[in-house]
Protein backbone atom coordinates (compact mmCIF):
# COMPACT_ATOMS: atom_id res chain seq x y z
CA UNK A 1 0.00 0.00 0.00
CA UNK A 2 0.96 3.17 -0.51
CA UNK A 3 1.95 5.88 2.41
CA UNK A 4 -0.07 8.19 4.28
CA UNK A 5 2.06 10.89 4.39
CA UNK A 6 1.40 13.19 7.37
CA UNK A 7 2.82 16.13 8.56
CA UNK A 8 1.66 15.49 12.20
CA UNK A 9 2.72 12.11 12.80
CA UNK A 10 5.78 13.01 11.16
CA UNK A 11 6.16 16.63 13.06
CA UNK A 12 3.81 17.12 15.52
CA UNK A 13 3.02 16.50 19.17
CA UNK A 14 -0.08 17.41 21.11
CA UNK A 15 -0.94 16.86 25.09
CA UNK A 16 -4.29 16.03 25.83
CA UNK A 17 -6.23 14.85 28.57
CA UNK A 18 -3.83 12.73 30.81
CA UNK A 19 -2.72 11.52 27.43
CA UNK A 20 -0.16 12.98 24.36
CA UNK A 21 -0.78 12.55 20.59
CA UNK A 22 0.29 13.60 17.41
CA UNK A 23 -2.39 16.46 15.93
CA UNK A 24 -5.58 17.83 17.29
CA UNK A 25 -7.71 15.63 15.98
CA UNK A 26 -5.88 12.35 16.26
CA UNK A 27 -7.28 10.37 19.29
CA UNK A 28 -4.81 7.66 19.73
CA UNK A 29 -3.44 7.38 23.30
CA UNK A 30 -0.07 7.30 21.96
CA UNK A 31 1.72 7.94 25.12
CA UNK A 32 -0.57 7.93 28.82
CA UNK A 33 0.77 10.62 31.32
CA UNK A 34 0.36 8.33 34.25
CA UNK A 35 1.09 9.29 37.83
CA UNK A 36 5.00 10.10 38.32
CA UNK A 37 5.57 9.42 34.80
CA UNK A 38 7.48 11.77 32.16
CA UNK A 39 6.18 14.78 30.87
CA UNK A 40 9.26 16.13 29.03
CA UNK A 41 8.94 15.67 24.74
CA UNK A 42 12.44 14.47 24.15
CA UNK A 43 11.21 11.29 26.19
CA UNK A 44 7.61 10.74 24.65
CA UNK A 45 8.31 11.79 21.04
CA UNK A 46 9.88 8.14 20.05
CA UNK A 47 7.99 6.57 22.92
CA UNK A 48 6.57 3.21 21.32
CA UNK A 49 3.03 4.54 20.74
CA UNK A 50 4.46 7.48 18.90
CA UNK A 51 6.80 5.21 16.88
CA UNK A 52 3.91 2.62 16.60
CA UNK A 53 1.47 5.18 14.77
CA UNK A 54 4.32 6.70 12.19
CA UNK A 55 4.69 2.86 11.23
CA UNK A 56 1.69 2.56 10.23
CA UNK A 57 1.19 5.71 8.67
CA UNK A 58 4.04 5.07 6.44
CA UNK A 59 3.01 1.58 5.33
CA UNK A 60 -0.12 2.78 3.98
CA UNK A 61 -2.53 1.71 7.64
CA UNK A 62 -4.75 4.31 8.71
CA UNK A 63 -4.05 4.86 12.55
CA UNK A 64 -7.43 3.85 14.68
CA UNK A 65 -7.28 7.69 15.92
CA UNK A 66 -6.53 9.12 12.50
CA UNK A 67 -10.71 8.24 11.36
CA UNK A 68 -11.53 11.69 11.37
CA UNK A 69 -9.85 12.36 8.36
CA UNK A 70 -10.14 9.43 7.12
CA UNK A 71 -13.22 9.78 6.68
CA UNK A 72 -13.30 13.23 5.36
CA UNK A 73 -11.12 12.14 2.64
CA UNK A 74 -13.22 8.98 1.81
CA UNK A 75 -16.38 11.22 1.62
CA UNK A 76 -14.95 13.78 -0.64
CA UNK A 77 -16.17 16.42 1.91
CA UNK A 78 -13.94 19.32 2.32
CA UNK A 79 -9.92 18.80 3.30
CA UNK A 80 -8.98 16.76 5.84
CA UNK A 81 -6.30 18.11 8.63
CA UNK A 82 -4.00 15.68 7.32
CA UNK A 83 -3.69 18.17 3.75
CA UNK A 84 -4.44 21.07 5.42
CA UNK A 85 -2.25 23.53 6.92
CA UNK A 86 -3.77 26.71 6.43
CA UNK A 87 -4.26 27.11 10.44
CA UNK A 88 0.07 26.80 10.98
CA UNK A 89 -0.28 30.32 9.56
CA UNK A 90 1.37 32.29 6.56
CA UNK A 91 4.93 32.51 8.31
CA UNK A 92 5.20 28.67 8.22
CA UNK A 93 7.86 26.24 6.34
CA UNK A 94 6.83 23.50 5.06
CA UNK A 95 9.81 20.88 4.95
CA UNK A 96 10.26 17.53 4.06
CA UNK A 97 9.73 15.56 6.93
CA UNK A 98 10.07 12.22 5.71
CA UNK A 99 13.70 12.30 5.10
CA UNK A 100 14.42 11.76 8.80
CA UNK A 101 12.32 8.81 9.86
CA UNK A 102 13.42 5.96 10.24
CA UNK A 103 12.44 2.55 9.91
CA UNK A 104 11.36 1.45 13.58
CA UNK A 105 9.28 4.45 13.18
CA UNK A 106 11.36 7.27 15.24
CA UNK A 107 12.32 10.71 14.30
CA UNK A 108 15.01 13.00 14.62
CA UNK A 109 14.42 15.61 17.62
CA UNK A 110 14.84 18.54 14.48
CA UNK A 111 11.55 17.12 12.89
CA UNK A 112 9.52 18.66 15.51
CA UNK A 113 8.04 21.39 14.23
CA UNK A 114 4.41 21.58 15.98
CA UNK A 115 3.35 21.24 19.33
CA UNK A 116 0.34 21.86 21.39
CA UNK A 117 -0.52 22.01 24.48
CA UNK A 118 -3.50 22.29 27.00
CA UNK A 119 -2.90 23.26 30.97
CA UNK A 120 -6.19 22.65 32.52
CA UNK A 121 -9.65 22.50 31.58
CA UNK A 122 -10.50 25.43 33.13
CA UNK A 123 -13.16 27.87 31.69
CA UNK A 124 -15.73 30.57 32.21
CA UNK A 125 -17.96 28.75 29.73
CA UNK A 126 -20.13 25.71 29.14
CA UNK A 127 -20.72 25.59 25.51
CA UNK A 128 -22.78 23.10 24.03
CA UNK A 129 -20.52 21.06 21.98
CA UNK A 130 -17.72 20.90 24.90
CA UNK A 131 -17.80 18.64 27.69
CA UNK A 132 -16.57 18.19 31.32
CA UNK A 133 -13.08 17.16 30.11
CA UNK A 134 -12.13 20.33 28.44
CA UNK A 135 -14.95 23.00 30.44
CA UNK A 136 -14.32 23.40 34.23
CA UNK A 137 -17.89 25.11 33.46
CA UNK A 138 -19.21 22.34 31.72
CA UNK A 139 -18.41 20.24 35.49
CA UNK A 140 -20.26 22.91 37.67
CA UNK A 141 -22.92 22.29 34.99
CA UNK A 142 -23.42 18.68 35.45
CA UNK A 143 -22.46 18.67 39.35
CA UNK A 144 -25.82 18.19 40.97
CA UNK A 145 -26.85 16.22 37.72
CA UNK A 146 -27.62 12.34 38.03
CA UNK A 147 -27.00 10.19 34.53
CA UNK A 148 -30.37 8.61 33.58
CA UNK A 149 -31.01 5.35 31.56
CA UNK A 150 -32.10 7.91 28.76
CA UNK A 151 -28.98 9.74 28.29
CA UNK A 152 -27.36 6.46 28.09
CA UNK A 153 -30.07 5.05 25.15
CA UNK A 154 -29.30 8.28 23.23
CA UNK A 155 -26.04 7.71 24.33
CA UNK A 156 -25.64 11.42 24.59
CA UNK A 157 -21.57 10.86 25.63
CA UNK A 158 -21.18 14.55 27.44
CA UNK A 159 -23.90 13.91 29.36
CA UNK A 160 -22.56 10.93 30.73
CA UNK A 161 -19.29 11.48 31.14
CA UNK A 162 -17.91 9.31 28.68
CA UNK A 163 -17.00 11.82 25.95
CA UNK A 164 -13.12 11.60 25.12
CA UNK A 165 -12.93 8.41 27.59
CA UNK A 166 -11.55 5.57 27.11
CA UNK A 167 -14.03 2.84 28.37
CA UNK A 168 -16.17 4.87 30.17
CA UNK A 169 -13.15 6.48 32.05
CA UNK A 170 -11.76 9.85 31.37
CA UNK A 171 -8.98 11.81 32.62
CA UNK A 172 -8.51 15.50 33.21
CA UNK A 173 -5.65 18.13 32.10
CA UNK A 174 -3.78 19.12 34.88
CA UNK A 175 0.11 20.91 34.56
CA UNK A 176 1.00 23.33 37.48
CA UNK A 177 3.55 25.90 36.84
CA UNK A 178 6.52 23.55 37.44
CA UNK A 179 5.52 21.12 35.16
CA UNK A 180 4.79 23.75 32.10
CA UNK A 181 8.51 25.38 33.29
CA UNK A 182 10.01 21.68 32.50
CA UNK A 183 8.49 21.21 28.91
CA UNK A 184 9.20 24.71 27.91
CA UNK A 185 12.97 24.07 29.19
CA UNK A 186 12.83 20.37 27.11
CA UNK A 187 11.49 22.47 23.71
CA UNK A 188 14.23 24.89 24.57
CA UNK A 189 16.99 22.76 24.71
CA UNK A 190 15.81 19.50 22.47
CA UNK A 191 13.47 20.68 19.90
CA UNK A 192 15.47 23.63 18.28
CA UNK A 193 13.57 23.09 15.05
CA UNK A 194 10.26 24.40 16.51
CA UNK A 195 8.06 26.62 14.32
CA UNK A 196 4.25 26.48 15.23
CA UNK A 197 3.40 26.46 19.42
CA UNK A 198 -0.68 26.26 19.54
CA UNK A 199 -2.33 26.06 23.14
CA UNK A 200 -5.83 25.49 23.63
CA UNK A 201 -8.11 24.99 26.63
CA UNK A 202 -9.86 25.31 28.64
CA UNK A 203 -9.57 28.75 27.99
CA UNK A 204 -5.87 29.96 28.66
CA UNK A 205 -6.50 33.82 29.41
CA UNK A 206 -8.00 31.89 32.47
CA UNK A 207 -4.85 30.12 33.49
CA UNK A 208 -1.77 31.20 34.72
CA UNK A 209 0.04 28.22 33.14
CA UNK A 210 -0.31 30.13 29.85
CA UNK A 211 1.24 33.33 30.87
CA UNK A 212 4.18 31.50 32.77
CA UNK A 213 5.07 29.60 29.38
CA UNK A 214 5.21 32.26 27.36
CA UNK A 215 7.54 33.74 29.61
CA UNK A 216 9.83 30.88 29.40
CA UNK A 217 9.29 30.10 25.47
CA UNK A 218 10.48 33.75 24.26
CA UNK A 219 14.08 32.42 25.26
CA UNK A 220 13.60 29.59 22.64
CA UNK A 221 16.46 29.61 20.08
CA UNK A 222 14.41 29.47 17.81
CA UNK A 223 11.73 32.58 19.25
CA UNK A 224 12.87 34.54 16.72
CA UNK A 225 11.09 32.54 13.70
CA UNK A 226 8.29 30.65 15.61
CA UNK A 227 4.61 31.45 15.58
CA UNK A 228 2.71 31.38 18.27
CA UNK A 229 -1.22 30.79 18.45
CA UNK A 230 -3.31 30.60 20.73
CA UNK A 231 -7.15 29.24 20.75
CA UNK A 232 -9.28 31.60 23.33
CA UNK A 233 -12.70 32.37 23.55
CA UNK A 234 -11.88 36.24 24.26
CA UNK A 235 -14.65 36.55 26.93
CA UNK A 236 -12.50 37.09 30.37
CA UNK A 237 -10.81 39.73 32.07
CA UNK A 238 -7.25 39.97 31.17
CA UNK A 239 -4.30 42.23 31.16
CA UNK A 240 -4.06 43.03 27.05
CA UNK A 241 -0.61 44.93 27.12
CA UNK A 242 1.04 42.12 29.13
CA UNK A 243 -0.80 39.82 26.82
CA UNK A 244 0.53 41.90 23.67
CA UNK A 245 3.86 42.27 25.18
CA UNK A 246 4.25 38.34 25.80
CA UNK A 247 3.69 38.00 22.23
CA UNK A 248 5.81 40.52 20.55
CA UNK A 249 8.81 37.97 21.52
CA UNK A 250 7.81 35.71 18.80
CA UNK A 251 7.74 36.06 14.80
CA UNK A 252 4.62 36.17 14.58
CA UNK A 253 1.43 35.23 16.52
CA UNK A 254 -2.27 34.74 15.93
CA UNK A 255 -5.24 34.57 18.48
CA UNK A 256 -8.23 31.99 17.33
CA UNK A 257 -11.48 33.42 18.99
CA UNK A 258 -13.80 30.76 19.09
CA UNK A 259 -16.95 32.39 18.73
CA UNK A 260 -19.09 29.58 17.06
CA UNK A 261 -22.00 31.71 17.12
CA UNK A 262 -23.61 35.36 15.95
CA UNK A 263 -25.50 37.75 18.49
CA UNK A 264 -28.65 35.47 18.09
CA UNK A 265 -27.19 32.76 19.69
CA UNK A 266 -24.12 33.20 21.47
CA UNK A 267 -25.50 33.56 24.37
CA UNK A 268 -27.28 30.51 24.60
CA UNK A 269 -24.67 28.00 22.80
CA UNK A 270 -21.27 29.26 24.53
CA UNK A 271 -23.03 31.03 27.63
CA UNK A 272 -20.97 34.05 27.10
CA UNK A 273 -21.98 38.10 26.76
CA UNK A 274 -21.43 39.32 23.23
CA UNK A 275 -20.84 42.95 24.34
CA UNK A 276 -17.92 41.44 26.61
CA UNK A 277 -16.12 39.69 23.39
CA UNK A 278 -16.37 42.62 21.64
CA UNK A 279 -15.04 45.13 23.82
CA UNK A 280 -12.04 42.78 24.33
CA UNK A 281 -11.73 42.92 20.94
CA UNK A 282 -11.70 46.77 20.79
CA UNK A 283 -9.40 46.78 23.75
CA UNK A 284 -6.57 44.20 22.35
CA UNK A 285 -6.66 45.84 19.01
CA UNK A 286 -6.08 49.36 19.99
CA UNK A 287 -2.68 48.40 21.48
CA UNK A 288 -1.61 45.72 19.22
CA UNK A 289 -1.15 45.79 15.41
CA UNK A 290 1.01 43.12 15.00
CA UNK A 291 -1.20 39.88 16.38
CA UNK A 292 -3.59 38.30 13.66
CA UNK A 293 -6.73 37.72 15.48
CA UNK A 294 -9.11 35.59 13.83
CA UNK A 295 -12.92 34.06 14.25
CA UNK A 296 -13.58 30.81 14.09
CA UNK A 297 -17.14 28.86 13.45
CA UNK A 298 -17.26 25.61 15.07
CA UNK A 299 -20.26 24.56 13.00
CA UNK A 300 -22.39 21.94 14.54
CA UNK A 301 -25.99 21.35 13.43
CA UNK A 302 -27.04 24.09 16.07
CA UNK A 303 -24.57 26.41 13.68
CA UNK A 304 -26.57 25.23 10.67
CA UNK A 305 -29.48 26.74 12.05
CA UNK A 306 -28.70 30.14 12.41
CA UNK A 307 -25.76 30.33 9.63
CA UNK A 308 -26.83 33.32 8.17
CA UNK A 309 -26.45 35.87 11.82
CA UNK A 310 -22.96 34.16 12.33
CA UNK A 311 -20.93 35.08 9.29
CA UNK A 312 -23.24 38.73 9.34
CA UNK A 313 -22.15 38.71 12.36
CA UNK A 314 -18.83 37.74 11.94
CA UNK A 315 -18.13 40.03 9.27
CA UNK A 316 -19.18 43.41 11.37
CA UNK A 317 -16.24 42.64 13.73
CA UNK A 318 -12.39 43.80 13.10
CA UNK A 319 -10.78 40.12 12.19
CA UNK A 320 -8.12 39.30 9.59
CA UNK A 321 -9.50 35.80 8.54
CA UNK A 322 -12.17 33.94 9.35
CA UNK A 323 -12.22 30.25 9.65
CA UNK A 324 -14.69 27.06 9.68
CA UNK A 325 -14.17 23.88 11.57
CA UNK A 326 -16.65 20.91 12.06
CA UNK A 327 -17.85 18.84 14.90
CA UNK A 328 -17.38 15.60 14.05
CA UNK A 329 -18.12 14.43 17.74
CA UNK A 330 -20.18 13.41 19.12
CA UNK A 331 -22.06 11.83 16.36
CA UNK A 332 -25.40 13.64 17.39
CA UNK A 333 -24.15 17.61 17.10
CA UNK A 334 -22.48 16.52 13.29
CA UNK A 335 -23.89 19.56 11.36
CA UNK A 336 -24.81 17.33 8.44
CA UNK A 337 -27.83 15.85 10.43
CA UNK A 338 -29.66 18.91 9.80
CA UNK A 339 -30.17 18.01 6.30
CA UNK A 340 -32.38 14.82 7.64
CA UNK A 341 -35.28 17.53 7.68
CA UNK A 342 -34.39 20.59 6.01
CA UNK A 343 -32.13 20.13 3.34
CA UNK A 344 -33.58 22.85 0.81
CA UNK A 345 -33.89 25.22 3.54
CA UNK A 346 -30.30 25.17 4.42
CA UNK A 347 -29.25 24.97 1.23
CA UNK A 348 -31.35 28.76 0.34
CA UNK A 349 -29.62 29.44 3.93
CA UNK A 350 -26.22 28.77 2.74
CA UNK A 351 -26.81 30.60 -0.39
CA UNK A 352 -28.02 33.73 1.49
CA UNK A 353 -24.99 33.73 3.31
CA UNK A 354 -22.80 33.41 -0.31
CA UNK A 355 -25.05 36.97 -1.46
CA UNK A 356 -24.37 38.32 1.75
CA UNK A 357 -20.27 37.86 1.51
CA UNK A 358 -20.57 39.00 -2.09
CA UNK A 359 -22.92 42.22 -1.05
CA UNK A 360 -20.17 43.25 1.89
CA UNK A 361 -17.64 42.71 -0.58
CA UNK A 362 -19.14 45.31 -3.04
CA UNK A 363 -20.60 47.21 -0.43
CA UNK A 364 -16.41 48.12 0.83
CA UNK A 365 -15.72 48.74 -2.79
CA UNK A 366 -18.08 51.36 -3.33
CA UNK A 367 -16.31 52.38 0.04
CA UNK A 368 -12.84 51.85 -0.87
CA UNK A 369 -11.45 55.35 0.83
CA UNK A 370 -12.60 53.69 4.10
CA UNK A 371 -12.40 50.56 3.91
CA UNK A 372 -9.11 49.95 2.66
CA UNK A 373 -7.90 50.95 6.25
CA UNK A 374 -9.29 47.90 7.38
CA UNK A 375 -6.60 45.24 9.08
CA UNK A 376 -8.37 42.41 6.41
CA UNK A 377 -7.24 44.85 3.49
CA UNK A 378 -3.94 42.83 1.87
CA UNK A 379 -2.38 45.86 -0.59
CA UNK A 380 -0.21 43.13 -1.58
CA UNK A 381 -2.72 40.52 -2.92
CA UNK A 382 -5.99 43.25 -3.27
CA UNK A 383 -8.19 41.23 -0.99
CA UNK A 384 -10.15 41.50 2.29
CA UNK A 385 -9.36 38.96 3.60
CA UNK A 386 -11.95 38.35 6.23
CA UNK A 387 -13.89 38.33 3.01
CA UNK A 388 -12.45 36.08 0.89
CA UNK A 389 -11.90 33.65 4.26
CA UNK A 390 -15.71 34.01 5.04
CA UNK A 391 -16.37 32.63 1.27
CA UNK A 392 -13.89 29.69 1.56
CA UNK A 393 -15.29 28.70 4.87
CA UNK A 394 -18.80 28.42 4.22
CA UNK A 395 -17.80 26.73 0.67
CA UNK A 396 -15.85 23.90 3.27
CA UNK A 397 -19.23 23.88 5.25
CA UNK A 398 -21.50 23.16 2.21
CA UNK A 399 -19.02 20.26 0.92
CA UNK A 400 -19.31 18.85 4.39
CA UNK A 401 -22.79 18.78 4.58
CA UNK A 402 -23.86 17.41 1.08
CA UNK A 403 -21.27 14.99 1.18
CA UNK A 404 -21.68 13.45 4.59
CA UNK A 405 -24.28 11.03 5.52
CA UNK A 406 -24.91 9.67 8.79
CA UNK A 407 -27.54 7.47 11.19
CA UNK A 408 -31.12 8.99 11.35
CA UNK A 409 -30.85 7.76 15.25
CA UNK A 410 -27.83 10.49 15.51
CA UNK A 411 -30.72 13.29 15.01
CA UNK A 412 -33.00 11.48 17.56
CA UNK A 413 -30.07 11.95 20.20
CA UNK A 414 -29.59 15.44 19.10
CA UNK A 415 -33.09 16.14 19.50
CA UNK A 416 -33.33 14.82 23.28
CA UNK A 417 -29.52 16.43 24.38
CA UNK A 418 -31.59 19.81 22.83
CA UNK A 419 -34.24 19.05 25.51
CA UNK A 420 -31.98 18.00 28.28
CA UNK A 421 -29.38 20.95 28.28
CA UNK A 422 -32.20 23.44 28.48
CA UNK A 423 -33.42 22.60 31.73
CA UNK A 424 -29.71 21.74 32.84
CA UNK A 425 -28.48 25.57 31.65
CA UNK A 426 -31.82 26.35 32.30
CA UNK A 427 -32.42 28.28 28.94
CA UNK A 428 -34.51 28.13 26.11
CA UNK A 429 -33.76 27.29 22.74
CA UNK A 430 -36.75 29.23 21.13
CA UNK A 431 -35.29 32.58 22.84
CA UNK A 432 -32.53 32.51 20.37
CA UNK A 433 -33.09 30.62 17.34
CA UNK A 434 -34.99 33.03 14.95
CA UNK A 435 -36.03 30.43 11.85
CA UNK A 436 -36.14 27.57 13.92
CA UNK A 437 -38.30 26.73 17.21
CA UNK A 438 -38.37 23.57 19.29
CA UNK A 439 -41.69 22.26 19.85
CA UNK A 440 -42.61 19.10 21.53
CA UNK A 441 -39.32 17.26 20.87
CA UNK A 442 -38.87 18.77 17.57
CA UNK A 443 -37.38 20.92 15.39
CA UNK A 444 -39.32 23.47 13.30
CA UNK A 445 -38.82 25.58 10.55
CA UNK A 446 -40.94 29.08 11.21
CA UNK A 447 -39.42 31.05 8.58
CA UNK A 448 -38.96 30.33 5.01
CA UNK A 449 -36.48 32.44 2.36
CA UNK A 450 -38.56 34.04 -0.94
Amino acid sequence: MNKISCFYSLGGINYKNGFVTSCPQQSDRLFEIESGQTILPSEIINSKGFKDHRKEMMTGTWSQGCHLCKEVEEAKAGESMRKSLWFMGPDFTTVDLEGNYKEDGSIDFSNLRHIELRFSNACNMACLHCSTVYSSGWMSKLKNYQTTDEDKFYRLHQLTKEMHGVNGVTTSIDLDNDQVEDIVKDLNKHFLSLEKVDFAGGEVLYQKQFFHCLNFLKDHPNASNMNVTFHSNFNVDFDPEKLSSLLANFKSSRIMISIDAGKNIYPYFRTGNWDKLTDNLRKFREINDFTQVCAVCTTSIYQMMDIENIFESFLTLDFDWINSSIVYTPRYLNPSLIMFQYKDEIMQDIFSVEQYIKKTYFDRIKNFETTEKLRSWSPDHKVFNDIRSSWIAIQNIKNYVVNTSLDYKNYKSFLKYVEKTDVIWKQNFNDHFKKFKFVDGKIERITHND
